[in-house]
């Protein structure tokens, strides 16, 4: 089964810029609470978050 992270790190990949809650809607759907996905992008070492992105939470 694939992780979180690694769907994360797909779609990142392909859509620079995204958002914590664009990532959710992909993922999840549009209904669903984005801290799962934030917080998955907050420990993986592999995203990076857009310098000075503080209530967007864009990574790149």
């Amino acid at each position: 089964m694939t992780k979180l992270r690694e769907v994360i790190i797909y779609i990142v990949r392909r859509r620079p810029g995204i958002t914590d809650r664009q990532l959710t809607e992909v993922i999840y759907g549009s209904d669903e609470r984005h801290q799962q996905v934030n917080a998955e992008c907050r420990n993986c070492s592999d995203i990076e978050r857009r310098q000075g992105a503080v209530h967007t939470e864009n990574y790149v």
